[in-house]
């Protein structure tokens, strides 16, 4: 249930409720409960472990203020509010942190329950609310208890706060010419583009790409709480007169934050395609076909995500990232051993998914997840790594929300099997073929080298079908390393941007391919690929092998 739904409970007589809510909307929920009182009339009434007593909500000259009673002094305040009863809605707050580990004590929970029997007897409309960032109430509690979340924004809302906040710029540059004055008319508002908007003061200057500015801030600003937006909008005018810069600070802002909730913004990869992937690139096409709402007409639902399967250094992470820059969503890479190793692993997950699920449409990216999962049904740490992967599981299986996952693993037998078919798919990223190997090639020495950004190459094909001879065993990330190294020696030789046909074979003689130095886990890999979908078609370049008959 969310906030919004408390007064048709406070209309059914139920007297104790617990809130989840984000500490920036703090502020938020006290209004919307004295809007509420008001209502009703009655009082509202805060207290927390920072207060000695009893704080009333009043409002004074366009303000809501908290002025101190004298009610409940230095003592127990659940004890007080039981013995003098009197009407009035009482948010209470941190109540039931503590102890250490969330678990709330004995006393508190035969208190709160004596509440809620009293409050079925009693005349006096007297509501308790509990105000908790995470709410994890114990067993014989959950029946009488019901939980409310005040949830992180959605797209919608987020629009309507830039595009209140862009009124509020716009108004002032065309009336004032000062951007500072838009600061009181924020802090009353409810709830890729290089294009700036620059106040100079000059209407005749004004030139702004309204929708583009407006995009970089809502995408700047998702997946924040609506306070903490508010809060970071009015401060980001502070430094700059840049609508794109105040964005910039923003996001930088969210990438530290998710940081530390194991998510993190990536880069788009510095390749702008991977070599020989044309058939995982046909259904990319197709998935971002699907996040058109058009196709909800035709009941078509936009899938869970995908498992790039197969041996280290094949370029599954780059896939990854080219799936989402093919897709046009960001892409946020997500660390298990981070939720795993938080002191509260079931409420750093809970608030995981509410960040991603209000950060959509996105891809999610999980590495190695294979490795994350290993142990995952065992309980030496007590279980928690069984829960978690239940509730990612339900997750994964219930989300509505345009949130497409996209897993990478070396070995496809480590994950269970009720995980893996939450995948829609599973593509097998194998050595390329001949065709592919090319292509990549192409690829990393555009990067470095200016002969090759055309559409002729410097070399024959001659040349060239010895040189994909010789790495026909290397992955696509060996292939990468041998051109860099080949840029850094002809940089340090005084000769950048230059390199010859056998550089790249004398690199070749330097490095055993892992191919050859784990070739049994390397082939055991390769040997299961029969069990998912390739990645690429046939070759039918001219650099195809060419099998020949040994008897005619």
């Amino acid at each position: 249930m969310k906030l919004t739904d408390w007064p048709t409970l406070a209309h059914q007589n139920t007297a104790i409720v617990a809130v989840e809510y984000h500490t920036p909307d703090r502020m938020q929920i006290l209004q919307q409960f004295y809007d509420w009182g008001e209502e009703r009339s009655l009082s509202v009434f805060l207290w927390n472990p920072g207060y000695c007593e009893l704080q009333q909500l009043i409002q004074h000259q366009g303000q809501y203020i908290l002025q101190p009673t004298d009610r409940g002094k230095n003592q127990d305040i659940l004890e007080y509010l039981l013995t003098d009863y009197q009407p009035g809605i009482y948010l209470l707050e941190g109540m039931l942190q503590e102890n250490e580990g969330n678990k709330i004590s004995q006393k508190l929970s035969y208190q709160l329950l004596n509440a809620y029997y009293q409050a079925l007897w009693s005349q006096q409309n007297i509501y308790l609310v509990l105000l908790e960032t995470y709410v994890q109430l114990p067993l014989e509690l959950q029946p009488f208890i019901p939980v409310l979340s005040h949830p992180l924004p959605d797209q919608e809302q987020v629009e309507l706060i830039v595009q209140q906040f862009f009124d509020c710029c716009s108004h002032s540059v065309l009336n004032t010419h000062s951007v500072l004055d838009t600061h009181s008319v924020l802090d009353n508002s409810h709830p890729s583009s290089n294009t700036v908007l620059s106040f100079d003061g000059s209407n005749a200057n004004f030139q702004v790409s309204r929708n583009q500015t407006m995009q970089m801030l809502i995408r700047a600003c998702q997946g924040l709480p609506v306070g903490e937006i508010r809060m970071l909008l009015k401060q980001g005018l502070g430094f700059t007169e840049q609508l794109e810069d105040i964005a910039q600070l923003v996001l930088d802002h969210k990438v530290n934050k998710l940081r530390g909730r194991g998510l993190e913004y990536i880069a788009q990869p510095d390749v702008p395609s991977a070599g020989g992937l044309d058939l995982l690139s046909k259904r990319l096409e197709t998935i971002t076909c699907l996040l058109q709402p058009e196709a909800q007409k035709y009941n078509l639902q936009f899938p869970t995500g995908m498992l790039l399967w197969g041996s280290p250094g094949t370029g599954k992470s780059l896939s990854a990232k080219l799936a989402a820059k093919k897709m046009g969503l960001p892409l946020l890479a997500a660390n298990w051993g981070v939720l795993l190793g938080s002191p509260h692993p079931d409420r750093a997950l809970k608030e995981f998914i509410a960040l991603v699920t209000s950060l959509a449409p996105c891809v999610l990216y999980w590495d190695d997840f294979d490795k994350g999962f290993a142990g995952w049904d065992s309980n030496a740490d007590g279980g928690v790594a069984r829960r978690l992967s239940a509730a990612l599981l339900t997750w994964m299986q219930e989300h509505q929300e345009p949130v497409y996952t996209v897993a990478t693993i070396n070995r496809l037998e480590m994950l269970p099997a009720e995980l893996v078919r939450r995948f829609d798919d599973v593509f097998f990223v194998d050595l390329p073929h001949e065709g592919a190997r090319y292509e990549v090639f192409n690829l990393h020495l555009a990067k470095y080298f200016p002969g090759f950004r055309g559409n002729d190459s410097p070399w024959s094909d001659e040349q060239w079908r010895r040189l994909l001879t010789e790495y026909r065993i290397c992955t696509p990330a060996e292939i990468g390393n041998a051109v860099r190294r080949c840029a850094e020696r002809a940089f340090a030789q005084g000769k950048p941007g230059q390199i010859e046909f056998e550089d790249l074979l004398k690199q070749r003689s330097q490095f055993t391919p892992a191919m050859e130095r784990e070739s049994e886990q390397m082939q055991a890999i390769r040997n299961q690929a029969i069990y998912a979908q390739p990645v690429s078609s046939e070759d039918v370049s001219r650099f195809a092998y060419q099998h020949r008959e040994l008897f005619e």
